[in-house]
């Protein structure tokens, strides 16, 4: 609109502040509009803080752009960090950005590099809003080409779909960071403050194990549920939208002994257990005699227990057409909740014993901070 020069404030650099990018269709170029700044808690669990300040300091000491991925499921605490992320910068006078349309390409990224200051650029589920090809485009950014100093967040929620030239690659993504649930000091400090009866932590901790990824979301509604109506994790979890769900036997290291000997780790397959560890049957079968050949992966495991079958029609339902095996002996053991000796929310670890004698323990196979053992090296 018209108005005279003293309405209009000009600044040399850009105020800190919560920004998005627009595209102006009749002018053809991009521009940045205000949007509202993140906040974040008084208290903060876990690593978060520490990560954030880590990536601060080591954006302030590089000389030039760093990328970070923060890749994980929805409410485990990715987003988290890039809040907390944004939150420090603003307070250190550094605007955040936030990216939530594919733009790309030579057009954008001068428009980015316009902005000379330090700057926070947050590229919020970036696989969802990037196509592999569009990833392609991106490359040149990240890369670092462009003299001016961003920090790049890449937020995730399936790491599989970003372009794998951004793996392994510090120069364009100097961080990454995988999140696969909370770890159990997380889920006692929170308990530790928002419960109001301490005595169910534990209780909380052992349904904690039974998923794959217990994130923020589930330990949040399930203490807010549990406060509100007084009752045990048990029966608030009978209604919330969260069920624990055993379809990956990867998820647990199994171990068995009948009549106190270990039955080896070759004579197990990748379905050999099922079932749910805290409530019903878990069935575990395994390799009494034969050769044991490595099978094709199937869609998904039956999680009920079904009457053993013969080991003709076992070999025939594990290998395909192409895969022929000699006929092998199966077997299964049974163990029911009555057999639930220890459970150690701790070690990640539920402890069995049936009728016949036979033990199991299933060990919960975290996804730590890293899968690499690097001490090794």
């Amino acid at each position: 609109m018209v108005a005279p020069a003293e309405a209009i404030d000009m600044r040399k650099t850009l105020p800190e502040g919560t920004y998005t990018v627009k595209f102006d269709e009749m002018s053809g170029s991009f521009y940045l509009e205000v949007i509202e700044d993140f906040t974040v808690a008084t208290k903060i669990y876990g690593d978060t803080t520490k990560h954030a300040n880590r990536i601060l300091e080591t954006f302030a000491d590089r000389p030039n752009s760093t990328g970070v991925m923060l890749s994980g499921e929805k409410g485990s605490g990715k987003t988290l960090l890039a809040k907390v992320i944004s939150v420090r910068a603003r307070k250190a006078g550094i605007p955040t950005i936030v990216i939530n349309n594919a733009w790309c390409g030579e057009v954008f990224n001068g428009f980015i590099q316009m902005i000379e200051q330090p700057t926070v650029i947050i590229f919020d589920e970036f696989e969802k809003v990037y196509d592999r090809n569009e990833q392609e485009k991106m490359l040149t950014l990240l890369d670092g080409v462009y003299p001016s100093k961003k920090l790049f967040i890449l937020t995730c929620n399936d790491k599989y779909r970003v372009n794998t030239q951004m793996t392994n690659r510090p120069g364009r993504i100097f961080y990454r960071m995988d999140y696969a649930g909370l770890e159990n000091s997380f889920i006692m400090e929170y308990c530790a403050d928002n419960l109001e009866n301490k005595g169910h932590t534990d209780s909380i901790c052992r349904i904690a194990m039974a998923f794959s990824e217990f994130n923020f979301d589930i330990l949040k509604a399930l203490i807010e549920e549990m406060n509100r109506y007084k009752e045990t994790p048990q029966q608030a979890m009978e209604m919330l939208n969260a069920k624990p769900e055993f379809s990956e036997g990867a998820d647990y290291m199994v171990q068995i002994k009948v009549n106190d000997v270990k039955i080896d780790k070759d004579k197990f397959d990748d379905y050999c257990w099922s079932g749910n560890p805290l409530a019903g049957t878990v069935r575990v079968g395994y390799y009494t005699s034969g050769p044991v050949r490595k099978k094709r992966s199937r869609p998904g495991r039956d999680t009920s227990p079904e009457a053993p079958v013969s080991a003709k029609e076992l070999m025939d339902n594990l290998f395909g057409d192409d895969d022929v095996a000699e006929e092998s002996a199966y077997t299964y053991q049974d163990f029911t909740s009555a057999d639930l000796k220890v459970v150690d929310s701790a070690g990640g670890k539920f402890k069995f014993v049936n009728g016949a004698g036979s033990k199991l323990t299933l060990t919960r196979i975290r996804a730590p901070k890293s899968n690499v053992d690097y001490s090794a090296f």
